[in-house]
C-alpha cells in the first residue's frame, strides 16, 4: 500500500522540476543569429504561448535595420507619406515573408508567465531576402505588363499589388529592364500609377445648366468615362460626385455611362457639382490598405445656375362662405417664399392654388360657452407649362374658438391653418 502511494507522488515531484532553460536567465549571444525572447503573464492573454512567440519575433525584427532607399523615399515624399511609418509598414511586410527561416528554440512556462525563445540566422536571412526579391521583381514586372496589356479598371488594382510586391524590399534599389528601357522598379510602378490615373478621361454634361426653384423638377448630370489615349469607352470605373446635398460613388455602365439625378433644389443661390475618380472605392478590396501607393485624382466640377421661378397666386379664402376681406393664407405663403421666387400678376412657371372656407358644426351651447367654427384648405403647386400639379396639401376640421363671434371664431381658424400650412411648406418644399 505505501509503494502504491510513493510511485504518483514521485511522479508529481518530476513535473513539477523541469529545468529552467538558460535563455531565460542569460540573453543568447551567437554572432551568427539574431535573437528574440519574449514573455507575458498568463492572466493577460487568452493563448499566452502564442503571445510570446509574437513577441519574440517583435524582438528579431528591431534587431534588422531597415534602411529606405532613396528612390523610395523620392516616392514617399511625393505622396506626402512618412518615411517612419514606411519604415515600420517595410519591417512589418518583411517578417511576414521570413516567418519560414525563423527558428523556435523553445518555450518555457511558469505559474504566472509563458516565454518563447526565436532566432533567426543572419546568413538564412541575406540568402531569403535576395531569393524573395528576385521573385517579388519577377512579379510585380508580371502585375505591370498585364495593367498595360489591357487597360482599364483592374489595371489601377494590378500595380497597386506590384507595389505591394515590393515594398518589403525597399532598402535597395531594383533595376530592371521594362520595354527595352531601364527603371528602378520603385519610381516604375509609381509612374504607371501616374499614367493610368491621366488616362482617364471624366466628362460631365448637364441635362439643363439652368434650374428654375420648384419648377425644373428634373435634372441630371450626365457622366462619361473614356481612355484618353485610346478613345475607348471605360466600364467599372467608380467616379465620386459631391453636391451641396449629397456625396456618392457611383460605377461607370458598360458604355461608360453615369446618370446622377440632381436633388430638387430650394436653394436660391446657384451650385456646383464636383466629380472625380474614386480611388478610394478602387482599391477598396485591396488587402493591406496603409501600404496602398496613394493618388491624387483630378477633380473636375460643372457649375448649375439657379434662378427664381415667377409665380402667381390663385386664391379663395372664406370664412363662413363670404370671402375674406383680407386674406390670410396667401401673404403667409409669400412671407415664407418671398426668398426664393418671384411673385408675379401673370405669365408665371408656377401657380400656387388655395382654396379654404370655414363651417359650423353646431349652434353656441349658450353664453358661456365659445362660438366653434372649423376650417379647411387646400394648397395646391401647378406647373404652368405643362399643367401638372406637382405638391400638394390638404387640411381639415382645424377648430377656432372664440367667445365673440362665430366669425372671429373661423379666423381664429384660419390662424391655425396658416400656421399648419407653413410648417408643412417649410418640412416638404423649403428644407430640401
Amino acid at each position: 500500500m505505501n509503494k502504491l502511494l510513493f510511485l504518483p507522488i514521485l511522479l508529481v515531484w518530476f513535473g513539477c522540476s523541469s529545468t529552467v532553460p538558460n535563455w531565460i536567465s542569460v540573453q543568447p549571444s551567437d554572432s551568427k543569429y539574431w535573437h528574440g525572447i519574449g514573455r507575458v503573464d498568463k492572466s493577460d492573454y487568452p493563448n499566452p504561448r502564442s503571445s510570446a512567440k509574437e513577441f519574440a519575433i517583435q524582438e528579431v525584427s528591431t534587431q534588422i535595420k531597415v534602411n529606405i532607399s532613396s528612390e523610395m523615399k523620392t516616392i514617399i515624399r511625393e505622396s506626402n507619406g512618412s518615411l517612419q511609418t514606411a519604415s515600420s509598414s517595410v519591417m512589418a511586410s518583411r517578417v511576414d515573408l521570413l516567418l519560414p527561416e525563423l527558428e523556435i528554440v523553445g518555450y518555457y512556462h511558469t505559474k504566472d508567465a509563458y516565454f518563447a525563445y526565436v532566432r533567426l540566422n543572419k546568413q538564412k536571412y541575406r540568402t531569403a531576402m535576395a531569393r524573395l526579391r528576385e521573385n517579388a521583381k519577377i512579379i510585380a514586372l508580371d502585375f505591370i505588363q498585364e495593367a498595360d496589356e489591357n487597360f482599364g479598371i483592374q489595371s489601377f488594382q494590378l500595380i497597386q499589388k506590384a507595389w505591394q510586391e515590393i515594398l518589403p524590399f525597399s532598402d535597395e534599389p531594383i533595376q530592371v529592364m521594362y520595354r527595352g528601357k531601364r527603371f528602378h522598379l520603385y519610381s516604375l510602378v509609381k509612374r504607371k500609377l501616374n499614367e493610368y490615373e491621366a488616362r482617364i478621361k471624366i466628362t460631365g454634361t448637364l441635362d439643363f445648366t439652368t434650374m428654375k426653384l420648384f419648377v425644373d423638377r428634373e435634372n441630371s448630370l450626365q457622366i462619361l468615362v473614356t481612355d484618353k489615349q485610346t478613345g475607348t469607352i471605360l466600364s467599372g470605373i467608380p467616379v465620386l460626385i459631391k453636391s451641396i446635398t449629397d456625396e456618392i460613388s457611383i460605377y461607370s455602365d458598360r458604355l461608360g455611362k453615369i446618370t446622377y439625378d440632381i436633388p430638387v433644389q430650394s436653394m436660391e443661390s446657384s451650385f456646383s457639382i464636383k466629380y472625380e475618380l474614386d480611388d478610394q472605392e478602387l482599391f477598396k478590396d485591396l488587402s493591406y490598405q496603409n501600404d496602398i501607393l496613394p493618388m491624387n485624382p483630378k477633380s473636375n466640377s460643372i457649375h448649375v445656375d439657379v434662378v427664381k421661378a415667377r409665380v402667381s397666386i390663385e386664391s379663395s379664402e372664406k370664412n363662413l362662405g363670404r370671402p375674406l376681406n383680407h386674406p390670410m393664407i396667401a401673404p403667409a405663403i409669400k412671407d415664407a417664399f418671398t426668398s426664393r421666387v418671384e411673385f408675379v400678376k401673370g405669365n408665371s412657371d408656377m401657380i400656387i392654388k388655395i382654396e379654404s372656407d370655414t363651417y359650423k358644426k353646431s349652434d353656441r351651447n349658450g353664453k358661456n360657452y365659445p362660438y366653434f367654427t372649423y376650417g379647411n384648405a387646400s394648397i395646391t403647386f401647378k406647373d404652368s407649362q405643362t399643367g401638372e400639379d406637382f405638391f400638394s396639401s390638404h387640411i381639415s376640421n382645424i377648430k377656432g374658438g372664440d367667445f365673440g363671434s362665430q366669425s372671429t371664431a373661423g379666423i381664429r381658424a384660419y390662424e391655425k391653418m396658416v400656421n399648419q400650412i407653413v410648417i408643412e411648406l417649410e418640412n416638404q418644399l423649403l428644407s430640401r
